[in-house]
């Protein structure tokens, strides 16, 4: 079984990811994560994220990011890096609703999964809710897994992560 423990995320990115859930309020939004895992493969760390894209679609319960902008946006940021910082996966919104996987959130992680093109077979996924407290966006993350192959089909499992902003 795994051992996911945290996600670790930079004040400066989560302030941008709560700034562009604002700006398309009460529409979804979201965009893609960027950073590198601990050697371990325990721990996540985001280091940047890419918003939406110019020509993705917002709706109250959808959102459809603007596929080639990330594409080009994460090639960019993987060179400036020298490798050392790659795509993790996605995040977006749920502007009315808690900060919950449903079952589209949970196709789209093990769509990257399956993807060999994002070299990364175990995708975090950070959902931005709505708060029950103080704050006006909760955030939750997941990672995925294939755990098991039956004769028809994979299984995957979804692991719930800690969050830490720093």
């Amino acid at each position: 079984m795994l051992s996911m423990n945290s996600v670790w995320i930079e004040r400066s990115v989560f302030d941008r990811m709560t700034l562009e859930a604002d700006a398309k309020y009460p529409l979804e939004t979201g965009g893609i994560l960027a950073g590198y895992c601990s050697i371990d493969d325990d721990e996540v760390v985001i280091t940047e994220i890419v918003g939406p894209g110019p020509n993705a679609k917002h709706r109250r319960s959808t959102y459809r990011p603007d596929y080639k902008f990330h594409r080009d946006e994460i090639g960019k940021i993987y060179e400036k890096s020298n490798g050392l910082i790659s795509y993790l996966g996605d995040w977006h919104t749920h502007p009315s609703a808690t900060a919950h996987l449903s079952w589209i959130d949970r196709r789209a992680l093990r769509n990257i999964a399956r993807e060999p093109r994002n070299y990364m077979d175990r995708p975090v996924m950070i959902i931005l809710g709505e708060s029950s407290g103080g704050e006006k966006w909760s955030p939750r993350a997941w990672r995925t897994q294939r755990v098991v192959s039956t004769v028809f089909w994979p299984q995957w499992e979804y692991f719930p992560l800690g969050i830490k902003v720093f």
